[in-house]
């Protein structure tokens, strides 16, 4: 009987993991847009950086305004503290990453159009000649 129970319970633990690590990823791009298109997927990680930096911007506010008037919170107020500070972390790691990848495809629809990376900077003269 024992054994049975404690089977059943590491079963059901083994399967609440994996099933928690499979619905925590989430999808890096929607289906809709193209896994080739650079442009697309850039223009959607600035989305996604936007809508972030809104919600900072949100939540910094809120934050100075208990800052400035803890008072008004009552001892409720730490607990809020604690959640503005959680929620101002997650969002700016949210800006950070977003902007990475909207970057990084920006980068590849450069490559992919013929452009490059690493761009020599030249000055041109007057009359149109490059000095390097």
């Amino acid at each position: 009987m024992k054994t049975r129970k404690l089977t059943t319970i590491v079963s059901l633990l083994a399967f609440g993991f994996f099933a928690t690590s499979v619905l925590a990823e989430a999808p890096a791009a929607p289906s809709n847009i193209d896994p080739n298109n650079h442009r697309a997927l850039a223009a959607y990680y600035e989305g996604l950086a936007k809508e972030a930096a809104e919600k900072l911007e949100h939540y910094q506010h809120e934050l100075q305004d208990y800052e400035d008037h803890p008072y008004v919170y009552g001892r409720q107020g730490q607990d809020l503290n604690s959640h503005l500070h959680a929620n101002i972390r997650e969002y700016s790691k949210e800006l950070t990453e977003d902007l990475e990848q909207a970057e990084l495809h920006k980068k590849m629809s450069s490559t992919q159009e013929g452009g490059q990376l690493n761009k020599v900077k030249a000055q041109v003269n007057v009359d149109g000649s490059v000095v390097r």
